[in-house]
């Protein structure tokens, strides 16, 4: 009798839970009809999750596929929930511009605490990415002017990167006959730029600390970043799919932080300012003689991370579509090869210097970084109080977004925006134009890639020396394919590539 009493009881908690958590849904169905007027249109939403498992599941790795469907839709403006969270997605040249330039002030603002993951990472210190107010303009003045003070777009730097060029080019040599993943040997080569300027020494390809810097990227870059549902419900981490993954990416990021530690101890003891080598010496200098710095040792060690997540993988997934691009499209290598004869020959290396003489080479970079659109979208801003962008009301405290993927595949900017034409890029006297308002790589504002001149050194340099020396092709009869899958930054998918040497 008892345990016939105990079934049904079961079954009447089973049945009070159900019903109960229908009770849930519609109580947050009808909330979530109960938005504030004006805010920009945009699809139906679940209480709780909000659109999240569309990101997740119906389109997973091609969010930018699913901001394109939804501007499509909603048109250039449009919102969705990351679980209660409202986002803003502006997916035009003027919206992005309205608020990112003509209201920088209201924009500027990185909203680290209510992303989960991100606030927990910079516990130590915000960096340059992530801090606000004068602490963000203290480090990003610092990184400007270290940067430029170690010779950024000089030939100070021009020779590392050359240095480091010889390095992928002799691994080219060597790989001749065969194939090889571009990106793997490009995220080295430009993690050792990276290694070069902060402390300044390359390192072995294999060196454990190296490595682990390189983990602690490629894991960023392949996750989604801001856009991850561990920011909106961190309980997630104890689920045992989730657990181990989250528990090696912790354990990556920790052993690069004690590394770039231990780096920053070796500089401290051997510091002295008449031999100012790299990004450590120049901040430790800089600490000595301001008074007025808000730079903490956190945020210094943060930063170096920040040069290495920012400066690494955007250049080297930029080179992977680079090649990509040029197997593609075979009449453009040729004709880039054929500038690069013309300008440079081949008894010396392409430098910087002619960059000026070489305007098809630089049209096809700034086609590569168009169509392949690295970095799909801004890291998220937020509005310090309540604005308009394009007439809809933009609250305070809502995630603002700018999708460079859709200004970059703009037809009311870009003539067949699918179509890869470097010629778009060009004068009609055949100079390089970048007068095309919709076009931001870099994002737009105050908050623009600080790194911007080192990784136009380091794309040229690299992709010029590898079509110097070499033709591109692939090995396998089947043409790769070029829709890209969207973590943190957009990827090709992983293709092989062949280098005959000319």
């Amino acid at each position: 009798m008892n345990s016939m009493w105990e079934i049904a009881s079961s079954y009447m908690d089973a049945t009070t839970i159900l019903i109960a958590f229908v009770f849930l849904l519609i109580i947050g169905y009808v909330l979530s009809k109960q938005e504030r007027s004006g805010i920009p249109p945009g699809p139906s939403y679940w209480p709780i999750v909000g659109n999240m498992l569309d990101m997740k599941l119906t389109f997973a790795g091609k969010r930018h596929k699913y901001f394109e469907q939804l501007q499509a839709k909603y048109g250039d403006v449009f919102r969705i929930y990351f679980g209660s969270q409202l986002l803003i997605v502006l997916n035009d040249f003027d919206s992005v511009d309205e608020a990112f330039v003509k209201q920088k002030d209201v924009f500027s603002i990185r909203p680290a605490k209510k992303l989960w993951s991100v606030n927990r990472a910079i516990q130590n210190g915000k960096g340059v990415i992530w801090s606000n107010g004068q602490e963000w303009k203290d480090a990003r003045r610092m990184a400007l002017h270290t940067l430029r003070d170690l010779g950024v777009g000089k030939s100070t730097l021009e020779e590392r990167i050359k240095d480091e060029t010889n390095v992928v080019l002799d691994f080219l040599f060597k790989s001749e006959g065969t194939s090889f993943c571009a990106h793997d040997i490009m995220m080295k080569a430009t993690t050792n730029i990276i290694s070069s300027v902060v402390f300044g020494k390359r390192y072995h390809y294999d060196d454990p600390g190296f490595l682990q810097i390189m983990e602690v990227i490629d894991a960023g870059f392949k996750s989604d970043g801001p856009f991850s549902p561990i920011n909106e419900f961190p309980q997630l981490r104890f689920m045992p799919f989730v657990a181990s993954k989250f528990l090696a990416i912790t354990t990556a990021v920790e052993q690069a932080a004690q590394f770039i530690s231990k780096r920053v101890e070796e500089h401290k003891h051997a510091f002295s300012k008449n031999n100012i080598n790299d990004f450590i010496d120049v901040c430790l200098d800089i600490g000595e003689n301001s008074e007025s710095s808000s730079i903490s040792e956190g945020c210094l060690r943060r930063t170096i991370l920040d040069l290495f997540l920012a400066g690494s993988d955007t250049t080297a997934t930029t080179l992977d579509w680079a090649l990509l691009f040029m197997i593609l499209n075979p009449e453009v290598q040729k004709k880039c090869q054929e500038e690069i004869d013309d300008v440079v020959g081949d008894s010396r290396m392409v430098g910087w210097s002619d960059k000026s003489e070489m305007p098809y080479n630089e049209a096809t970079l700034l086609e590569v970084q168009r169509l392949g659109n690295t970095i799909p979208a801004s890291l998220p801003h937020t509005a310090s109080r309540d604005t308009v962008v394009k007439g809809y009301l933009i609250p305070e405290g809502s995630l603002v977004y700018a999708n460079m993927y859709a200004c970059h595949l703009d037809s009311r900017y870009w003539n067949e925006p699918l179509e890869f034409k470097p010629e778009r890029f060009l004068d009609e006297t055949g100079k390089v134009s970048k007068n095309n308002a919709s076009f931001m790589p870099f994002s737009t504002g105050p908050r623009i890639c600080a790194g911007e001149p080192l990784a136009r050194m380091e794309l040229f340099l690299f992709f010029t020396n590898v079509l110097q020396r070499f033709s591109l092709s692939t090995p396998s009869s089947e043409t790769p394919s070029a829709n890209g899958i969207c973590g943190l930054s957009l990827s090709p998918p992983p293709y092989r590539v062949q280098a005959k040497r000319r």
